[in-house]
């Protein structure tokens, strides 16, 4: 089974809307909580940043298998809970991410397209 990972990560707070931020990354944490108890996603961690100059201040780092968390991004519910991130952060994201094997096999096809790049 191919691992899959999934980066989900935001920025600064919309001043006016600190309160709602707090409820809202409770209600986000729940879900996530959910998905591994589900046994949907095989972990996850919550990361927050120290003030560095960037507009990213903080990401969750969800791992499971490659399918299950493709299809994880379309469900109703997932979506739900990163517009109601989106209503109350700036900058956020949902990046796909490869780690481990999979990590490995990027970089194979890295290879593969250079390859063609350079025999053009």
């Amino acid at each position: 089974m191919a691992k899959g990972a999934l980066l989900v990560g935001w920025g600064d707070i919309i001043p006016g809307r600190e309160k709602a931020a707090k409820a809202t990354l409770n209600n986000a944490m729940q879900y996530i909580v959910g998905l591994q108890q589900e046994g949907k996603i095989d972990r996850f961690e919550v990361v927050a940043l120290e003030p560095h100059g960037s507009d990213l201040m903080g990401f969750v780092f969800i791992t499971g298998d490659k399918e299950t968390i493709a299809k994880l991004r379309a469900e109703d519910e997932f979506v739900s809970v990163i517009v109601g991130v989106q209503l109350v952060h700036r900058n956020v994201r949902v990046v796909g991410a490869y780690t481990g094997a999979e990590l490995h096999s990027l970089f194979a096809m890295w290879d593969a397209q250079e390859d063609k790049l350079l025999v053009e």
